[in-house]
């Protein structure tokens, strides 16, 4: 397994500026474990125009298939935060779901280290805040089986794509490396951010209502917790009630 890796340009990881769009608010959007851009597609539609929504780009999926994974939350958090600083020139948001929602987190915490304008609100969704105790042992150094196995029954990606053989096999070294990623990560406690956060989780998933509340500490500027319908991928299946938190709360933000 190749863990060589270089620092990845900021327009691998985030589109440029569409030319002549002048929205109101950039949001900045990290998918879940295994995930790519595409978790986000028709986002854009389904959000007011004055919204800029910006799906970020992992290394080793969709169009960065060839780059180098990476292991670490912080290495993957202290790049998207290089690529997002040349657009930070309004005002922002940041969106992530389940590992997504530790690395907008981690991207929040590096802006305010650089002396970066914060974010708007921070929107982490199907994330317990980091001091949350884990349920599980780790499984990403399990063997290929057992970790499938694990996965599923965790329901920690969606069905679908482990109903492919093929899709399996090139998605099986992503899922072991952001699992990685998110088992090893362990920040040291810092100082509550100046953003609003809201945390949002799944009606069926095991200790929701709990892992949303558990990020009401991690901020000074205003704090909501939302539970919607569905288990943990509630957001694949674009439901209204989701994108009508998701306005009201950017509209906040502009």
């Amino acid at each position: 397994m190749n863990r060589e890796w270089k620092p990845a340009p900021g327009g691998a990881w985030v589109d440029a500026a569409p030319a002549g769009r002048h929205a109101a608010l950039r949001l900045f959007c990290f998918p879940y474990a295994g995930g790519g851009a595409a978790v986000f597609r028709g986002w854009e539609e389904r959000l007011p125009a004055e919204v800029d929504v910006r799906p970020m780009h992992p290394p080793g999926r969709g169009r960065r298939f060839h780059d180098a994974l990476r292991y670490r939350l912080d290495q993957l958090a202290d790049e998207a935060m290089d690529a997002i600083t040349p657009l930070l020139d309004r005002p922002y948001a940041l969106f992530g779901h389940s590992m997504g929602a530790s690395l907008a987190f981690e991207v929040a915490q590096r802006a305010r280290a650089r002396g970066l304008p914060s974010p708007s609100c921070l929107i982490v969704s199907g994330r317990a805040a980091p001091h949350f105790p884990a349920r599980d042992r780790p499984i990403h150094a399990l063997p290929d089986e057992q970790f499938l196995d694990e996965v599923m029954r965790m329901n920690g990606t969606p069905a679908e794509v482990l109903e492919h053989p093929e899709l399996v096999q090139i998605i099986l070294p992503v899922l072991h490396a952001d699992f990685e990623a998110i088992e090893t990560y362990h920040p040291e406690p810092r100082p509550p951010l100046s953003c609003r956060i809201l945390a949002l989780g799944g009606s069926e998933e095991v200790r929701g209502a709990e892992a949303a509340a558990s990020w009401r500490g991690y901020t000074t500027g205003g704090f909501r917790s939302e539970i919607l319908p569905g288990d943990h991928f509630f957001l694949n299946g674009r439901p209204e009630s989701l994108f009508a938190i998701l306005k009201e709360e950017l509209g906040r933000a502009v």
